[in-house]
């Protein structure tokens, strides 16, 4: 065998092994999906018949309306969860409920990116955990900047920051 052949061999066992890890990581990133959704959905449903019994009882209708806004406020927070698969504060869920109705045009992937953005996440951990390389980061923020209409000189990081507190 030559010196070529024993690299190609080489080369092709790491791509393998490469492939082997890549395919196992997917699979335990599938099954923490699965996991969180099946939460996300379980959380959901029992916040769903909490809002029934709180509809059945026999209270003060003001009483009643605050704790019925209270819990379809926790009904559209684990929503926005599931959609973004991740977990989020009450200030989190408020902060993109107001990013969304003032820049409807971000889809959900740049709204957790916002978020990310917001929490002071780096360009690589976000892109590891939307999945994608720093270069698609790049170009994603570089479109970001665009539909948030900011000017050359402005850091989307200053002005998501800025958003959530105004």
């Amino acid at each position: 065998m030559t010196t070529s052949q024993n690299v190609e061999k080489k080369s092709l066992a790491e791509y393998e092994q490469e492939i082997a890890e890549l395919k196992e990581r997917v699979t335990n990133q599938d099954l923490e999906l699965t996991r969180i959704s099946t939460a996300i959905a379980e959380k959901t449903s029992s916040l769903r018949n909490l809002l029934d019994q709180i509809h059945a009882l026999d209270i003060d209708t003001t009483v009643k309306r605050g704790m019925t806004d209270s819990c379809l406020s926790l009904i559209e927070t684990e929503t926005i969860e599931k959609r973004l698969n991740m977990e989020l504060t009450e200030s989190d869920s408020v902060f993109l409920s107001k990013l969304q109705k003032k820049h409807a045009n971000l889809n959900q992937r740049e709204l957790k990116i916002s978020l990310l953005v917001k929490l002071n996440y780096d360009t690589k951990e976000i892109g590891r955990a939307v999945g994608i390389s720093t270069r698609g980061m790049e170009s994603i923020r570089y479109r970001m900047h665009k539909k948030l209409n900011l000017g050359k000189h402005q850091s989307i990081k200053t002005y998501l920051s800025e958003f959530a507190i105004s």
